[in-house]
């Protein structure tokens, strides 16, 4: 599966609102290992950038 594909279907997945047909062939061509390996480095960085964004308000309050 395409790298770009594979984050946007992760990205979908966190917003829970993909369904129908596309959603279908997603999972049809995606394999578990890299599907989740992409879910927990983009929940890592979604976690790193509200972490830098906390520590930035708190330093300019």
């Amino acid at each position: 599966m395409n790298p770009l594909r594979l984050i946007r279907t992760v990205l979908w997945g966190f917003l829970g609102l993909r369904k129908g047909q596309e959603h279908e062939r997603d999972l049809e061509s995606a394999r578990p290992v890299p599907l989740i390996l992409t879910g927990v480095m983009l929940a890592a960085g979604l976690v790193l950038c509200l972490v830098v964004l906390a520590n930035w308000a708190v330093t300019h309050a």
